[in-house]
């Protein structure tokens, strides 16, 4: 399952960027040919923010042409 790592990467690079800061969303654009499983991406997801300023932040997943596999944005602010 190579999106438990995927998910840390994407932990890694929007931390990198956003510091301590919290985290609310992160939208991600995805490709039918990325051969990236959404359903195992979203429960990754949740185990790897946990304890980091993404906790709780919440997981868009757009639809991408090919083999996208992109983080579109990514949204500053306080989680509920």
């Amino acid at each position: 399952m190579h999106e438990l790592g995927l998910s840390r990467n994407i932990v890694s690079i929007v931390r990198e960027n956003a510091g301590d800061q919290p985290v609310s969303r992160v939208k991600l654009a995805i490709g039918p040919l990325a051969c990236v499983e959404t359903k195992a991406l979203e429960f990754c997801w949740e185990i790897v923010t946990q304890d980091s300023p993404l906790n709780g932040a919440k997981l868009e997943i757009v639809e991408a042409e090919a083999d996208t596999f992109l983080i579109k944005e990514f949204e500053l602010g306080e989680v509920a």
